[in-house]
């Protein structure tokens, strides 16, 4: 507010890297956005909706007035939604909800049949700020290549028996520059950020998420002679401590990406059906038995020993490096290891995550290691090109210092 309107813009699009490539956006080209914007909130799919309209209006105006580094929640539930200016954005999710379904809808919008050469208006996961796609055809470097209007053709001397055609080579280098044009936007489409690289399987799954923590084992039938105190205590109602901040990790990642999930309690109350119902997530190891068994194929796995447990390497099972003896008194314990895996489970058909530790140590440092950018960035950089659609293992350390982990460490990556 306040701000006067720029008379030139950054575009917010994408290079072919996905990085921001600094497009100058013209008068003429914010005009073509407000029209296409007319466009779609006429159309069916916004048209009875107020709060899904005026949100999408309200970010793609103040993108064109130059201020959009200001979309973040708390402005938006403010300035759209009539929000208090200090109102509460963990339990109030009216911007996160809106925006979702202001993302499908636009989705939906755009899969009508002949919207393919319309400039297009997306909002990526994650974020408020709007981006432009214009449908001019483009080279990866150079000016745009326009055909002309009415094509002209010269009567043209026979030569050989075989008229000039001069239109031939334009045809080719238009040809060409939709092709690169394809090429781009499928690049384009794809995630763009390591956290999107990594949950790419999931969050583009249209079921909900399927979360499992370790437990105390199946639910007794209750006895009539327990008293309500004894049967909160009782194994399979705790949960470790660790494994709840892992747990808190992930649901707040799936929240901010609008995904839906649902948590089965104990591990031994999640039935192979279950897993087949959509994408799943498995947390911690020793105490969670579906994590011991999805892994015991793979290249690194779990694996009891006397008094612990270790990570195997099956193309160096003779590795002992990463082991926990759990008789180590509390004041000498200093590491922990952990397994982050994400694959195309064949059992269940489904994508699985596993965030599992041999200790609780490591299973909250796996909990860190997928839930923030910084991290995943380490992956990234040792990752094949598209590598969201490969299976992943990674063993990861955590120092522990006072009974307390320390950040994840990558020791080992295997893609496949």
């Amino acid at each position: 507010m306040g701000r006067p309107r720029s008379t030139e813009l950054v575009l917010p699009r994408l290079d072919a890297n996905g990085n921001g490539n600094g497009v100058p956006l013209h008068e003429p080209e914010r005009e073509s956005v407000r029209t296409q914007l007319e466009s779609i909130l006429a159309s069916s799919v916004f048209r009875n909706s107020r709060r899904y309209s005026s949100l999408l209006r309200y970010v793609v105006e103040e993108t064109l007035d130059g201020k959009a580094e200001f979309l973040k929640e708390r402005t938006i539930g403010v300035d759209v939604f009539g929000r208090a200016s200090d109102y509460d954005t963990n339990t109030d999710h009216v911007v996160r909800s809106v925006a979702g379904d202001v993302r499908r809808r636009l989705a939906q919008y755009y899969m009508e049949n002949g919207r393919d050469a319309e400039l297009r208006i997306d909002m990526q996961l994650g974020s408020y700020i709007p981006q432009f796609r214009f449908p001019e055809r483009r080279f990866a470097s150079g000016p745009a290549i326009d055909a002309p209007e009415t094509p002209q053709f010269e009567a043209a001397p026979v030569i050989s028996g075989r008229p000039k055609r001069r239109w031939y080579w334009l045809a080719i280098a238009v040809m060409a520059a939709a092709v690169l044009l394809s090429i781009g936007m499928v690049r384009l489409a794809g995630p763009r950020t390591a956290l999107q690289r990594f949950w790419y399987p999931v969050f583009s799954s249209s079921s909900p998420v399927l979360i499992s923590f370790g437990g105390g084992g199946s639910a007794p039938a209750p006895a009539n002679d327990v008293s309500v105190g004894e049967y909160e205590h009782l194994p399979f109602r705790r949960m470790n401590v660790s494994d709840a901040l892992a747990l808190a990790d992930l649901t707040g990642l799936l929240q901010s990406g609008e995904k839906p999930y649902r948590i089965v309690n104990r591990a031994g109350a999640t039935s192979f059906k279950d897993l087949q119902s959509g994408p799943f997530v498995l947390i911690g190891a020793m105490n969670n038995e579906w994590t011991l068994r999805l892994t015991s194929g793979e290249r690194f796995s779990f694996e009891r020993i006397p008094n612990g447990a270790r990570i195997v390497d099956r193309q160096n099972p003779s590795n002992n490096a990463w082991s926990v003896d759990r008789t180590t008194p509390i004041s000498q314990f200093n590491r922990d290891y952990a397994i982050v895996s994400r694959v195309r489970d064949p059992r269940s058909e489904q994508t699985a995550v596993i965030i599992a530790g041999i200790g609780s140590w490591g299973t909250l440092a796996a909990g860190e290691f997928v839930a923030k950018e910084e991290h995943l960035r380490k992956l990234d950089a040792l990752a094949p090109a598209h590598w969201e659609r490969k299976n992943v293992q990674v063993v990861i350390s955590t120092d522990v210092i006072h009974a307390s982990s320390g950040p994840p460490k990558v020791l080992a990556v295997y893609f496949w």
